[in-house]
């Protein structure tokens, strides 16, 4: 009998597999929506595990956990497993990444693991890249400036990014409660686009913007309508940044997966779907635009709110490709889940 082995990526292995190439990243994101479109992979809800923090305070916790089951079919045929985790702690000590995360691929078939990996980087990047799709199909052709709300990870990931699906950009403004992070990131990728600099504030980096892209930790929302300039593609990565009269003004709303945004509590748009101020039939799962059944942006000055709830068979169809570079390469560790099973 056969011994089930695991290949173990670590993080350092997950970059030499190419988790740092946005280009091969975007490319596989949006393979992932259009296979979730054609009805070739399954990408249940999440499962949300909150560890509470302080006695009696019911919306208080110290950390995170979600659990993600994909099945991906179609030629990339794995099923897997994103097990992310946010820790409060992490945050205050800044000893440890704030979110940490790891994957697990398994054979649909004999359902025996076959790579364990380090998710975190690939975590970072998928959530710029499905960004990226979305700015492909919504985004105006003719899009010169761009105006970034977040210099944390996402933020150096999303850079990464425009730089891949926008690269005619003439302008990004970037701002961040920590001036000196947004100065930094506007410095480390002022070779990307001709005009690259911090914002004084979030309206100046918003303001005028053609593509408008927020990625914060922030629950109190703080972009209004008003700083979106016609024709203007926002999109909100964080859980709650616009203002409820973006989600109720925006000409258009496109989502990633619009049945767990609906039900996912805390969001502004769990709250208007529950008050009946949203019907399911004005929002577009972005599936439906990258396969043909929904037309992208229709017209130059509508203003399109994108919002990105995260999907697992994102991180679990990159993964997919790292294991295979990994392989191919002799990238990582063997592991051997056993020598002889117990049962069978």
């Amino acid at each position: 009998m056969s011994k089930p082995e695991i290949l173990f990526l670590q993080q350092e292995d997950v970059i030499k597999a190419g988790a740092m190439d946005m280009h091969q990243i975007v490319e596989e994101v949006e393979r992932a929506f259009r296979l979730h479109g054609e009805g070739k992979l399954l990408n249940p809800n999440k499962t949300l595990l909150e560890i509470p923090g302080s006695a009696g305070k019911t919306d208080d916790y110290q950390s995170v956990f979600i659990s993600m089951p994909v099945y991906i079919g179609g030629d990339v045929s794995t099923a897997g497993v994103k097990w992310a985790a946010e820790s409060k702690q992490n945050i205050a000590t800044g000893e440890l990444p704030m979110g940490i995360d790891l994957l697990i691929l398994s054979d649909p078939l004999t359902v025996t693991p076959v790579a364990i990996m380090d998710g975190t980087l690939i975590t970072a990047m998928r959530t710029s890249a499905a960004t990226g799709v979305a700015i492909k199909y919504l985004a105006r052709p003719d899009a010169a400036t761009a105006g970034l709300v977040g210099a944390g990870v996402i933020g150096q990931t999303a850079m990464l990014m425009i730089k891949e699906v926008l690269p005619s950009l003439q302008t990004i403004k970037i701002f961040d409660l920590n001036q000196a992070k947004a100065a930094a990131l506007a410095d480390s990728t002022a070779g990307f686009f001709p005009a690259v600099a911090a914002a004084g504030s979030a309206a100046e980096a918003v303001r005028d913007a053609d593509v408008v892209i927020t990625m914060t930790n922030s629950r109190q929302p703080f972009l209004p309508l008003e700083w979106l300039k016609p024709g203007c593609l926002c999109a909100q990565v964080g859980v709650r940044e616009v203002m409820d009269e973006v989600i109720l003004g925006a000409d258009r709303l496109v989502v990633d997966d619009w049945e767990p945004t609906k039900h996912y509590p805390g969001t502004a748009f769990h709250a208007l779907y529950e008050k009946g101020l949203i019907a399911d039939a004005s929002v577009t799962n972005l599936r439906e635009i990258v396969v043909g059944k929904q037309p992208g942006r229709k017209d130059a000055k509508e203003i399109i709110l994108f919002d990105s709830f995260g999907m697992g068979c994102e991180d679990i169809i990159v993964a997919a490709r790292l294991y295979n570079n990994a392989k191919a390469a002799g990238i990582g560790r063997k592991l051997v889940l056993w020598d002889e099973p117990k049962w069978v």
